[in-house]
């Protein structure tokens, strides 16, 4: 009865001992990855997403969208406490003078030769497979919330993102986001319906502002035959714009 008793002892403890080291390593692992990959909190992790394409609250730099048919258009976009963005056309001169003005989650387009500035929606195409809040958002956490990580087998994370009711171009995004970065590689866009409206894709990551950034976003419209809409940021620069800039009655003024 005794050796049996400590039969048992030992075999606690060697389970004790095992567990023990199993916890060590174990933490360890976790330990040593990097931060990126560690679990963060979702509103944390959408931050980082978006500062990979937002390089600080207020900001500019300028755009070459060339559309399905092969026309091209060139904007210069000012973005104020990453809440407000005003896109210009510069290019082609039958578009020059042309704008939209995004606040919070209210949109407007001036063009010229009209008396005022009219609301639009941002769902609103307005080139090619281009939303409004295409052009003139570069963040995700204004309008949207991102409510599940899925680690995919090669360690990339997709994302999915729903969109604030009453205030997102789209219902539902599944973004597609590097294992080690927050990097954005691919955006799928999903309609109320859950019809797959666009897929985005973003590329030509190059060193902009102190960190790699994508510089071209590829959008297929699904919804048009898959045509593909081309967008080329380029230019960046930290800046701060006045707000006057940024109220719909200054659209005719600032041409």
């Amino acid at each position: 009865m005794i050796e049996m008793k400590n039969s048992r002892k030992h075999l606690r403890a060697h389970i004790a001992n095992f567990v023990s080291v199993f916890l060590v390593f174990a933490l360890g692992f976790v330990a040593a990855l990097p931060e990126s990959v560690q679990a963060q909190p979702h509103d944390t992790l959408l931050a980082a997403v978006d500062a990979v394409r937002a390089p600080g609250p207020n900001f500019g730099f300028e755009i070459d969208v060339t559309v399905p048919d092969g026309n091209k258009f060139s904007m210069n976009v000012l973005v104020k406490d990453q809440s407000k963005s005003l896109v210009r056309y510069v290019k082609p001169v039958t578009a020059e003078g042309r704008a939209l003005l995004f606040v919070e989650r209210n949109m407007w387009v001036y063009v010229p030769g009209t008396q005022r500035s009219l609301r639009i929606s941002p769902q609103q195409q307005v080139l090619g497979g281009l939303a409004s809040a295409d052009i003139a958002r570069v963040v995700f956490s204004l309008d949207y919330t991102l409510d599940k990580v899925i680690v995919q087998p090669d360690g990339r994370r997709l994302l999915t993102l729903t969109g604030v009711e009453g205030a997102a171009s789209y219902a539902r995004i599944d973004l597609l986001i590097e294992g080690k970065t927050p990097n954005p590689l691919s955006a799928v866009f999903y309609s109320a319906s859950e019809r797959k409206v666009k897929t985005a894709y973003f590329e030509a990551y190059s060193e902009v502002l102190g960190r790699q950034r994508p510089t071209v976003f590829r959008v297929v419209n699904h919804i048009d035959g898959d045509r593909e809409t081309l967008m080329r940021y380029s230019n960046f620069v930290l800046k701060t714009t006045p707000d006057g800039w940024f109220q719909p009655a200054q659209l005719k003024r600032l041409q």
